[in-house]
């Protein structure tokens, strides 16, 4: 019976691991730049559509596609109205009357008493809900 032959012992060259570990360490601190420049640039991206939609840009309006509404809610001020939400969205009032029911339901937002005007929820108002 033929004897397999054993695998060479790796060769072992010096620096060769410093090397290797320099390029990971820059490979990952260039993803991590990369993806800096993806967030500002997708920001940029959705003000811009944002903008456009707000000022009734039917294209704009038409590829809109999915809305972030995790953004919208974000970008909103602690009192706003429904108009607002529309405007920043670039959707139609139905839409909003949506989005704002299911808040309301999270305990996101809550009724001014003022007919389409609303206020983010804090902790200290949701008993501690958010």
């Amino acid at each position: 019976m033929k004897e397999r032959a054993t695998p060479p012992d790796p060769i072992v060259v010096k620096r060769l691991r410093r090397i290797t570990v320099e390029e990971e360490r820059l490979r990952r601190e260039k993803i991590a730049l990369l993806r800096r420049e993806l967030v500002k640039h997708r920001d940029a991206a959705r003000r811009i559509e944002q903008e456009l939609r707000s000022l009734g840009d039917p294209e704009a309006t038409r590829n809109a596609g999915w809305i972030n509404w995790s953004a919208v809610y974000a970008d909103l001020p602690a009192r706003f109205s429904s108009r607002e939400v529309a405007a920043i969205a670039g959707v139609r009032p139905a839409h909003v009357a949506s989005v704002l029911h299911a808040w309301k339901n999270q305990g996101r937002v809550a009724a001014t008493g003022k007919r389409g005007q609303h206020k983010k929820v804090t902790r200290r108002d949701a008993g501690g809900r958010e």
